[in-house]
């Protein structure tokens, strides 16, 4: 899959320098993107009138600067927990009561709530951390991208 930011820094570079043709920036605007920002910008873009104009060109220098702008990532931004560490972590958890409740003679799956609950748990617990911190699929970015239908 493509950088889609360096394809739209790309294009419009091109364009504004004279150096990309009609047929590039056709095939530029009417082509989706998956990062929805871009995608906006891509429309604006695409809402411009040929040839460019003072006005049409400043707008698309504003577009470059915004496009240069998405996607630039903030190392100290919080990561997304896997929801398998709270599954993995709930099992833990769950084997050890398991482990502490055992009769003897009985089966595991006479306390099998004792492994199930605590690792539905767990995953809960992953889920509201990364939906507080709004990172993984809670990321305000990507649920955009999902009400547009691009998963």
């Amino acid at each position: 899959m493509r950088d889609e930011r360096q394809y739209v820094v790309g294009v419009i570079t091109a364009f504004l320098n004279g150096s990309a043709g009609p047929w590039d920036w056709r095939a530029f605007i009417s082509g989706a993107l998956h990062d929805a920002e871009l995608d906006r910008i891509r429309q604006c873009a695409a809402a411009l009138a040929l040839p460019l104009n003072a006005d049409g060109r400043a707008t698309l220098l504003e577009l470059l600067d915004q496009a240069e702008l998405v996607s630039i990532d903030n190392p100290a931004r919080p990561k997304a927990w896997p929801m398998e560490a709270g599954l993995l972590a709930g099992l833990s958890v769950g084997a050890f009561m398991w482990w502490a409740n055992y009769l003897p003679g009985a089966s595991l799956f006479s306390n099998l709530h004792l492994l199930i609950i605590p690792a539905a748990a767990g995953m809960f617990l992953v889920a509201l951390r990364n939906s507080r911190q709004k990172v993984g699929v809670y990321d305000p970015r990507i649920v955009e991208q999902n009400k547009r239908g691009r998963v």
